[in-house]
């Protein structure tokens, strides 16, 4: 019985530790998205504002 114990807390650990890296992969993946989406957002509202201002000067020509 005390082998059977044993292989069973040993696939409990294993299962354990390969749920806790997948998690960690999936909360990563989610962060950087967000990041990402984050970043890609500021550059589009950098360019927007640099088409606002260049038709400011097409404008006052």
């Amino acid at each position: 019985m005390k082998i059977y114990d044993k292989e069973m807390y040993q696939k409990e650990q294993w299962i354990k530790s390969v749920l806790l890296v997948v998690g960690i992969f999936i909360l990563g993946f989610i962060v950087g998205y967000f990041v990402h989406s984050f970043e890609k957002q500021e550059t589009i509202n950098a360019l927007e504002q640099n088409v606002y201002n260049l038709q400011q000067k097409i404008d006052n020509l």
